[in-house]
């Protein structure tokens, strides 16, 4: 499958490139510069070729990743999520994006989920992809150790979409990927529970010096 990671070049998108790409999936990384597009894929397929694994990912602008993708993940801070998104939308239609995106702001030493009017950043995307099939996931995912590929884990991944169709892909997908399991949350109005386990998670780790935590339902 064609998985276009936009926003590919940080956070979340290395891990997401990388083990999309070990499970033989052609990864997409987007950005809105093509030359550090094609400097990150090339970057991942170097990590990819030291430990004797053939992977396929390609850099494009992020126009041309999503035009090209069965699927695009929005692998972008939520400041410029939603613009990125419009000028996206064209690209984008009929097609499943997925968000990962988590509105957050810093009250001192503390991070408190922001989320827009519309009631999660999921559903802001809703909004403005109109003709997409919107997904949420990956929230919960910590992004350092999702991107260390000699780490071990054991997480629990909520899924939220209006698409049950689209759900069920990208539910697929995710349990492709050793050491994660997807979890059917419902509707996308869920996601506004989904996302402000995040700075949960973050403010735990920080008050209690522990990394890279993630979520498992028992």
């Amino acid at each position: 499958m064609k998985i276009a990671v936009l926003g590919g070049t940080g956070h979340i998108g290395v891990g997401i490139a990388l083990r999309f790409a070990i499970l033989g999936h052609e990864v997409i990384v987007g950005s809105r510069s093509p030359e550090k597009a094609e400097a990150k894929a090339k970057e991942y397929l170097d990590i990819l070729k030291e430990r004797g694994i053939d992977g396929k990912i390609t850099g494009m602008k992020n126009e041309d990743a999503a035009k090209e993708a069965e699927i695009s993940i929005l692998a972008i801070p939520h400041e410029h999520a939603y613009s990125t998104a419009e000028g996206l939308k064209d690209f984008l239609r009929g097609k499943i994006v997925v968000s990962p995106i988590v509105p957050m702001e810093r009250r001192g030493k503390l991070l408190l989920y922001n989320p827009p009017q519309e009631g999660s950043a999921a559903e802001r995307l809703e909004t403005i992809l109109t003709e997409s099939r919107v997904v949420s996931a990956f929230q919960t995912v910590p992004a350092n150790r999702f991107a260390n590929l000699d780490a071990k884990f054991e997480w629990d991944v909520p899924v939220c979409s209006n698409d049950e169709d689209a759900k069920k892909t990208v539910m697929d997908l995710i349990n492709q990927i050793e050491g994660l399991r997807a979890i059917d949350a419902g509707p996308l109005a869920v996601s506004r529970l989904v996302e402000s386990i995040t700075p949960l998670l973050i403010n735990v780790m920080i008050r209690n010096d522990i990394k890279d935590i993630g979520v498992k339902f028992l």
